[in-house]
């Protein structure tokens, strides 16, 4: 069973940093607690702890470490975040590993970025310091184009737990939201007092801004295009808070000029791996219509300790045969 790892009882590899709190309260809950070292590898650290638990943020988990060591004792992958794009959960659900996410645990950090983008794009805040810090003074020429939120109409695609709380903020504004997401239902968009779009073109259609939190695949890649761009009212704001491929942004940099859009994204196709430091994206860099920020939306230490309450949460449950909060995938539990 799992509880026989060779790295002793509930043996848990943590492959991204965690705080000292969960490692200590990972440990109170009976794991025996292994932290990847700085220069180790993935595959190198699975191969020296032999886990039944990964604990994994950003790092990736491809098929290409699961050799039959690995997933002898392997029983559970935990994402300390929400999605799992990083992970092979096809090939871990063939090998019985259950994959489990912190679903909705940094949905407000994400929405309160949303509107920070959606308000720095209409009142070109960072254009303001860039120019206060040079010594300027330019208060008419950096105010003109604001247009203010309040009675502005939002399309919102994807209404998950983040864009939930983008809709509760909007409406807070005084925004009018339409929104399009495969799995709203009529009653659901009645009780959150927006309108039900039947597909993407109807709910941007002459829209003043447009929000993004979709998943990427393959229904979802370059959905936002020209075409629907350009169904925006002329000068519409657009964040993209989902993944980088959902948008055409070569597209959204020729509309910045052609159709006034000003946007905020914090995903970008071209965005480095997580130890990069360096972005290199020259068209995105130089378009004056584009604010970037730098794949920051879950980054709050509100949303790390709402991740951290949620691995904690899914890593109880499985070891007590519980029902698994945020499982991705259905596996046969093993019997301990």
């Amino acid at each position: 069973g799992a509880s026989e790892a060779p790295g002793g009882p509930w043996a848990t590899l943590v492959v991204d940093p965690l705080s000292a709190s969960t490692l200590e309260r990972l440990t109170g809950c009976g794991c025996t607690v292994a932290e990847r070292g700085p220069s180790e590898s993935v595959t190198e650290a699975l191969a020296r702890v032999r886990p039944a638990i990964v604990i994994i943020r950003s790092s990736l988990f491809k098929e290409s470490e699961l050799s039959a060591s690995v997933t002898e004792h392997l029983k559970l992958v935990m994402r300390a975040g929400a999605g799992v794009d990083n992970i092979a959960v096809e090939a871990l659900t063939e090998r019985h590993v259950l994959v489990a996410n912190a679903a909705g645990a940094n949905a407000i950090a994400v929405a309160e970025l949303t509107m920070a983008h959606l308000l720095n794009a209409d009142r070109r805040l960072s254009d303001q310091v860039n120019s206060l810090r040079a010594g300027e003074w330019r208060r008419l020429q950096l105010s003109k184009d604001a247009r203010g939120l309040f009675g502005g109409t939002l399309a919102v695609l994807g209404v998950g737990h983040i864009g939930k709380e983008v809709v509760k903020r909007a409406r807070a504004f005084g925004m009018h939201v339409r929104c399009w997401s495969r799995s709203l239902t009529a009653a659901e968009a009645e009780e959150m007092g927006v309108v039900r779009c039947k597909s993407p073109e109807e709910a941007v259609e002459g829209a003043d801004a447009l929000t993004i939190h979709l998943p990427f695949s393959d229904a979802t890649k370059g959905l936002v295009s020209e075409q629907l761009m350009r169904r925006l009212k002329p000068g519409a704001l657009l964040v993209n808070m989902s993944r980088g491929g959902v948008v055409d942004e070569a597209a959204l940099v020729r509309l910045t000029a052609e159709h006034g859009l000003r946007a905020g994204l914090d995903v970008f196709e071209n965005e480095p791996g997580a130890a990069g430091e360096t972005f290199e994206d020259e068209a995105i860099q130089s378009c004056t219509g584009i604010y970037g920020s730098h794949h920051t939306g879950a980054r709050t230490a509100q949303a790390a300790q709402s991740v951290d309450e949620a691995v904690l949460r899914v890593v109880q449950a499985f070891m007590e045969g519980s029902p698994v909060p945020g499982a991705v995938n259905s596996v046969r539990q093993p019997v301990i």
